[in-house]
Formats: C-alpha cells, sequence, structure tokens
C-alpha cells in the first residue's frame, strides 16, 4: 500500500491500480485502466504523480543513491486575439544521496495560467516516461542467445572455447563455439546464421539473466522462466537437457551454487529439433548447496534463496552424446500478486 495522506483520498480502484503500477505487477487490462483514467481524471494524475513521488522520496531514504537535477525553465505561451496567456518560470535544484540523506527543492514561479489540457498532457507524458522506463526494467533476455555476437570466419579452424555473455562465473573445455559448416565440412549447419554451441557429455552454457536496465533476475515463489531452442543430436542412443536456475554463492577457486529450480528435457535426435521447458520456482525455497568444487571445505548450511540473483545453466546429459545448441531464448513470467 502506498503511505500517502489526502483530505480527499482516491477511490479503491485507483489506489490498487497505483500501488500495483509501483510495485510493477500491473496486468495488460489494469495498465489499460490506469492509462483511461489518468486520461480522462485530473485528481487520478495529481495522485499518481504524488504516489510516485512519495515512493521515489522513501526508496531513496532506505536506500540513497546519487542523483543531482538542476533545471530552469521559461516558458511563454502567448496567443492574440483575446485567448489566454501561458506563462510559466521554473528553478528547481533536487540532490538525492548526500551524506545526511537531505533533499532540497527550489521551486519559483512567477505567472501561471494554463490550459488544463496542456498541463494533462504534461503530467500523461511524464507518466508515460515511467511506464517505458518500467517496461525495460521488466524486460529479461538472454544475451548472445544465437551466438552470432562472435565472428570465428578468421579463427583457423572455426572454433572457439569462449562463448561470449555465456561463461558467466565458469567455464568448462567441453563447451565450444562453433561454425557449423566449416566444423562439420558440410555435413549440417546451425540452425540460423553461422555458429552455434557444442555441449560434450556433462559440459554446460551458463548465464546470468539481467534485464534491459541491466538489472539481476531474483528468485520469487511463483517465478516462471521458459527456456526455448533448437538442438541438433546424433549418434547417442538417448540425450538430455537438464536446464536450472541457480545462486552462485561463490565462483572460482571455491565454487558453491544453490539451486532454485531444474527440469531435465529428453531432445529429439537427427536434424534440428526444437525444445521448450518451464523452470517455476517454488514457495519454499531454502535450499542446501547444490554444487560444490572438491578444495570448498566444509559443507556450507542451507540458505533462503528468496531474492537471490538467478543465472540459467544448461547441462548436457547425455552419456557419450555431443549436442549442438542455436537460437536459445527465454520468456519470464511473473507470478500474480496475491
Amino acid at each position: 500500500m502506498i503511505g500517502i495522506s489526502d483530505d480527499d483520498p482516491p477511490d479503491a480502484e485507483l489506489q490498487q491500480l497505483v500501488s500495483r503500477f509501483i510495485d510493477q505487477t500491473l496486468t495488460e487490462a489494469e495498465r489499460d485502466r490506469l492509462e483511461q483514467r489518468l486520461r480522462d481524471e485530473t485528481a487520478a494524475k495529481d495522485y499518481c504523480a504524488n504516489a510516485i513521488r512519495f515512493e521515489a522520496t522513501l526508496q531513496e531514504a532506505l536506500n540513497p543513491q546519487s542523483l543531482e537535477w538542476e533545471e530552469t525553465r521559461r516558458v511563454v505561451f502567448d496567443m492574440k486575439k483575446g485567448s489566454p496567456a501561458w506563462s510559466v518560470q521554473r528553478q528547481q535544484t533536487i540532490r538525492y544521496g548526500d551524506s545526511d540523506r537531505s533533499l532540497m527543492n527550489r521551486v519559483t514561479g512567477a505567472r501561471k495560467r494554463w490550459w488544463i489540457g496542456g498541463i494533462g498532457v504534461l503530467i500523461v507524458a511524464s507518466i508515460a516516461a515511467v511506464f517505458f522506463y518500467q517496461s525495460h526494467a521488466n524486460t529479461y533476455s538472454l544475451r548472445n542467445g544465437d551466438f552470432e555476437a562472435m565472428d570465428l570466419s578468421q579463427s583457423p579452424r572455426g572454433v572457439d572455447q569462449s562463448v561470449l555473455y555465456w561463461q558467466d562465473y565458469f567455464s568448462n573445455a567441453g563447451t565450444e563455439l562453433c561454425e557449423v559448416g566449416r566444423v562439420t565440412k558440410g555435413q549440417f549447419f546451425a540452425k540460423s546464421g553461422r555458429n552455434a554451441v557444442k555441449l560434450r557429455d556433462r559440459a554446460f552454457l551458463n548465464q546470468l539473466i539481467l534485464n534491459k536496465a541491466g538489472g539481476r533476475l531474483k528468485a520469487v515463489p511463483g517465478l516462471k522462466v521458459v527456456v526455448s531452442g533448437w538442438s541438433y543430436n546424433e549418434g547417442s542412443p538417448s540425450y538430455a537437457l537438464r536446464a536450472s536456475l541457480r545462486f552462485v554463492a561463490s565462483g572460482y577457486p571455491d565454487m558453491i551454487q544453490y539451486e532454485a529450480a531444474n527440469v531435465t528435457m529428453p531432445l529429439k535426435e537427427g536434424g534440428w529439433h526444437p525444445f521448450k521447458t518451464d523452470l517455476v520456482i517454488p514457495e519454499d525455497l531454502l535450499r542446501p548447496p547444490s554444487d560444490l568444487s572438491k578444495n570448498a571445505g566444509a559443507p556450507p548450511p542451507s540458505i533462503q534463496l528468496d531474492g537471490k540473483e538467478l543465472t540459467l545453466s544448461l547441462d548436457n546429459r547425455s552419456p557419450g552424446g555431443v549436442m549442438y545448441l542455436d537460437d536459445l531464448a527465454i520468456e519470464i513470467v511473473n507470478p500474480e500478486k496475491k
């Protein structure tokens, strides 16, 4: 709930819509409803703007970040033939994150006469900017999911053991980036582009899941990560790919990982075939360590994974088999707010 007091409080629907907007849990229907009310109701615009400002101030008090905002504005709009004039002079200085966590805000207004429609446009534009930022903050995707970010045309063998963005914290000798057509002498090619990744048995890929704003995906009960892609498998009686969401407590040399969710899926043989699976974070996130290096010492204790940063791991679990992966992607489905 938003802790804002007002002499004329908004209705329950508006309070809920704005609260869910700030918590980034609006459904598509709720988003459309909020946008409609902000377009049609001046009081709704004012309440939403005040709520966003209050939330920003509260967050800064709890977790201050450096921000300095200095603004000088002078607008003059003077239509002829008796239409109303519009003149605004504004000077504003805001600083967050000082040692005393002070907020300094100075506003100087001269003459203010405006059309309500003009002010509505400014408020809606400001809120639209917040919507735009939050939509990016909620958009998670895999980096280099098609493996085309590296050019292997100048590589003598068309192979590289570095896979850009796919070796967060760990790498292993059984994983290779390949220019498939050249490596296989034209027996088959990548699903798209020129490159794919080759995994020997027990080899893996690992990537920290980030959004477009650089924020990290964190474990939340009910969160679902849909993993999809293409695989090429041939020459082994059975193929399986293990997908998991993990929290890496320690990397190299003392590797310690905790697993939030996992699934092992069978893969088809003979040519490229699509695969898709869901990784769902359970309600109980108290976990013992899932993977430890031999030199990690005494087994560490179980920990609560709620709020921990997640990586996606894809492991080849095909005894004696080699697989190729291409065009990997994820979709994040946030849990419904209770």
